[in-house]
């Protein structure tokens, strides 16, 4: 019997991790889900673990790669993976809380057209909070709208925890795949916007770890295997994957038609650069003018 929710965890050696946010899965006061690990080949005993907790749980399921495909491509590994009505992601260094898929699964239900739905954000350095956020809810009526309030709001205190949204299966399934390039995780979330309303809920529902491969631009495009050239000026190379992706890319905007999907593109890159040109000036100027803007900071 097909489970109500899936919770997808893509992982590499990060068994520490690994097994809390597993256990915050298992641990859901919604009962009826599976919890699926997409193992990118790991080599520090993660795989024992998982076999050991599967065993305690028959609703943990596992599955090893047959080698390593890189961070982008396990992590839509693992989405595809999937049987649950509805899909959500989790990190292997993040942990949910208890009433997480129980409340983002009764905002859908009243929510009829809703394409997602998920909570406040806690920031964790080990056991202590250091930041809260809340992402927007992008309720636009008009989808085009949406997209457009959506990269108003990203990469801002809230990073972009509207990935880790739960969602149908059908609509996550039904995307394209994921690429790896830089701001692949903005390029999803603008699909599923496109889609319908995005709902947040006044409740924390997800703990996410600093340190991560998301902490630093630099580290992110190391572990991508991408040009390190992204890393210093990153803004400019997403605002180019988003006028791309909107432009004509993507088939999820084709019914939009050639013209609108371009503007929307457009005006979405636009915003990007917009609000990023401070970081933009910082990377083009001279190491010693770099310097002095540190001291002002």
């Amino acid at each position: 019997m097909r489970p109500a929710v899936s919770v997808t965890i893509p992982t590499f050696n990060r068994r520490a991790s690994l097994e809390r946010a597993v256990a915050s899965a298992l641990g859901q006061t919604h009962r009826d889900l599976e919890v699926v690990v997409s193992d990118n080949v790991s080599t520090d005993g993660t795989e024992d673990l998982l076999r050991e907790m599967a065993s305690a749980d028959s609703r943990l399921r596992a599955v090893r790669q047959p080698e390593n495909r890189g961070m982008v491509a396990n992590l839509d590994a693992a989405l595809h993976l999937a049987t649950g009505d509805h899909v959500m992601l989790l990190s292997d260094d993040d942990w949910l809380a208890p009433r997480c898929v129980e409340a983002a699964l009764s905002a859908l239900t009243e929510s009829p057209g809703s394409a997602a739905a998920l909570g406040r954000v806690a920031y964790m350095r080990g056991n202590k909070e250091v930041a809260a956020g809340q992402p927007v809810a992008l309720t636009a009526t008009e989808p085009a709208r949406r997209v457009r309030d959506y990269f108003a709001a990203v990469g801002g205190d809230h990073g972009n925890t509207w990935l880790y949204g739960l969602a149908s299966r059908q609509l996550v399934q039904g995307l394209p795949r994921l690429r790896n390039v830089l701001g692949f995780d903005w390029l999803r979330v603008a699909e599923i916007a496109l889609a319908g309303h995005i709902v947040m809920l006044d409740e924390t529902l997800i703990y996410r770890e600093l340190g991560g491969t998301s902490e630093t631009t630099e580290r992110n495009v190391r572990e991508s295997g991408l040009p390190l050239s992204h890393a210093k000026m990153p803004h400019i190379v997403i605002a180019r994957e988003v006028l791309t992706d909107i432009g004509w890319r993507s088939p999820v905007y084709a019914p939009l038609g050639r013209a609108r999907r371009l503007a929307l593109g457009l005006r979405c890159a636009a915003v990007l650069l917009a609000r990023n040109a401070p970081h933009f000036l910082f990377h083009l100027a001279p190491s010693g003018v770099q310097r002095c803007w540190h001291s002002r900071a």
